[in-house]
């Protein structure tokens, strides 16, 4: 017989993560709200991982583990363990952070009590890898207003600040308004396109508690500085085969084209793009740079790339 769905679904996306996962696992069991399920998709990781999981889920019926036959790339997990959850409520969790034991019963009494809130997240700690302090966050990451414009433009504002907003995609959020995004889609930083559909449809609010830890260590993907544009797109994506990538440009274009597409009055659309236009300005040098880095590089692989296509269609 199957078991009722649950209030709140904890998603766990993971890929040879052996070094913290029981970690991740532990600070979902320890929660003082009971209700929740916590469903771990496996990429297809080498190491330990699938064993690991599956122990844990072997003393709690609330664990369930899913093993994929090939490494998708980290979007198509996120949104695995979305679609495979039952819940009123989601929340990611990352493999390598961790929780504090009120989280869920928190955000889940402010979403309790306002039906209109999209979205609750705590303030966040930053951890190294023995979990010893080494910073929190800058200032209040709540996203407010009375018009989808006027949260728009805060988030945005709060983006051009620090990277610490990205975080709240890690909060607790309405299934229904997750099921009105596109999700994670397969390219980077597609987590700040999916705040920006969940900003057009409410607010994002912060409870003042330090209840979420995200750990910086070496492996960290948003910290290893090893990987190329292709690289990181292949991270995301692990079928994307594209020769020149430009990660920043894509960027841009989508957040215009979540704006544009949306049904915002016109002259919201244009103080929406505004406001996109001044937080990508900021990083301009990295859009002049990727335009020609990555065009200079086309030019260099044109010669193998013509002689592949003759081999071919010889």
């Amino acid at each position: 017989m199957a078991r009722p769905a649950p209030l709140v679904s904890v998603g766990l996306p993971v890929y040879n993560g052996e070094n913290f996962v029981a970690e991740a696992i532990q600070c979902v069991m320890a929660q003082s709200f009971p209700d929740w399920e916590l469903i771990i998709s496996d990429n297809a990781s080498t190491d330990r991982t699938v064993s690991l999981c599956r122990q844990f889920a072997a003393h709690d019926s609330r664990i369930s583990v899913f093993q994929n036959e090939r490494n998708l790339g980290v979007a198509p997990n996120y949104n695995r363990v979305f679609e495979l959850s039952r819940g009123r409520y989601f929340a990611w969790l990352a493999h390598d952070d961790f929780w504090g034991p009120e989280f869920l019963e928190r955000c889940l009494e402010e979403l309790e009590r306002d039906e209109d809130l999209p979205l609750v997240f705590p303030k966040v700690a930053f951890v190294d890898a023995q979990r010893r302090p080494l910073r929190g966050q800058e200032s209040d990451l709540s996203v407010f207003g009375a018009t989808a414009v006027s949260r728009v433009c805060r988030l945005l504002q709060l983006e051009r600040r620090s990277n610490d907003i990205f975080w709240s995609q890690f909060g607790l959020i309405r299934r229904r308004t997750l099921e009105q995004t596109h999700l994670m889609n397969p390219y980077n930083g597609s987590d700040q396109v999916l705040l920006l559909e969940i900003a057009l449809r409410g607010a994002l609010k912060q409870i003042d508690a330090e209840l979420f830890f995200r750990r910086e260590h070496p492996q960290a993907s948003t910290i290893r500085r090893n990987w190329d544009a292709r690289d990181r797109a292949r991270f995301q994506y692990a079928d994307d085969q594209r020769v020149l990538v430009f990660p920043n440009w894509r960027l841009l274009g989508e957040h215009l084209l979540c704006i544009w597409s949306s049904s915002l009055p016109a002259a919201g659309k244009m103080q929406c793009t505004a406001e996109i236009l001044r937080r990508f300005s900021g990083r301009w040098k990295d859009l002049v740079l990727e335009l020609t880095t990555t065009s200079l590089d086309g030019l260099r692989m044109l010669p193998a790339l013509l002689g592949t296509s003759r081999i071919h269609s010889a």
